[in-house]
């Protein structure tokens, strides 16, 4: 009796554990879509700005070679 309690209270512990692992997995796959989305989404801006700022200023004023690059 004592070792089935014992087999049951492992398989528990077990499936716990791998539940926690699955979540983690989850989790970091969410993170690394947004970190791409907002990458995706910081050059798009940096993109618009900088054509934004060249056609106010002009070429003569501004050079392509200034833009920021992530």
């Amino acid at each position: 009796m004592f070792g089935a309690m014992q087999m049951y209270q492992m398989q528990a512990m077990e499936q716990h554990i791998a539940q926690k692992e699955m979540r983690r997995k989850e989790s970091v796959s969410r993170l690394v879509r947004l970190k791409a989305f907002l990458r995706q989404d910081f050059m798009t801006l940096g993109q618009q700005i900088d054509d934004t700022f060249e056609s106010v200023c002009g070429p003569s004023s501004y050079s392509g070679s200034h833009r920021s690059t992530f």
